[in-house]
């Protein structure tokens, strides 16, 4: 049985996910195809500081998902991130991800989230 941090998580990645895909029109920021996944800059692994955050994701086709995770040279992913996002916003996320402040996510926290990326969906959807 999943707790409630469990379907907290899932709830966040799915409306987070939502807002990346509208964002960027349903197409992949790359190569413009579809369908799309929303692809994490900073992985999600790295820092759960900034894995709700829609601006630390990128709307990617599979195969330009796989490129961006796995085939692409660091410098070449570090170009493509730059072209999408501007040096200022890369510097923010990292600066977010890298913060000793930084405290693992409560319950409260989640519902509190999930609550923001809701209604950051909804003004979207206007």
């Amino acid at each position: 049985m999943r707790t409630r941090s469990q379907r907290l998580h899932d709830d966040l990645d799915e409306v987070c996910a939502d807002i990346v895909k509208e964002r960027d029109g349903h197409k992949c920021r790359r190569c413009g195809g579809a369908p799309v996944y929303w692809a994490h800059i900073i992985r999600r692994s790295r820092s759960k500081a900034v894995r709700w955050n829609p601006d630390n994701a990128l709307a990617l086709c599979r195969s330009c998902h796989k490129w961006f995770d796995v085939s692409a040279d660091k410098i070449q992913a570090a170009i493509f991130i730059e072209q999408m996002i501007g040096k200022e916003k890369m510097a923010e996320l990292h600066e977010l991800a890298s913060s000793r402040n930084a405290r693992p996510w409560l319950v409260y926290d989640l519902e509190k989230k999930l609550q923001e990326l809701k209604e950051l969906r909804n003004e979207q959807l206007r």
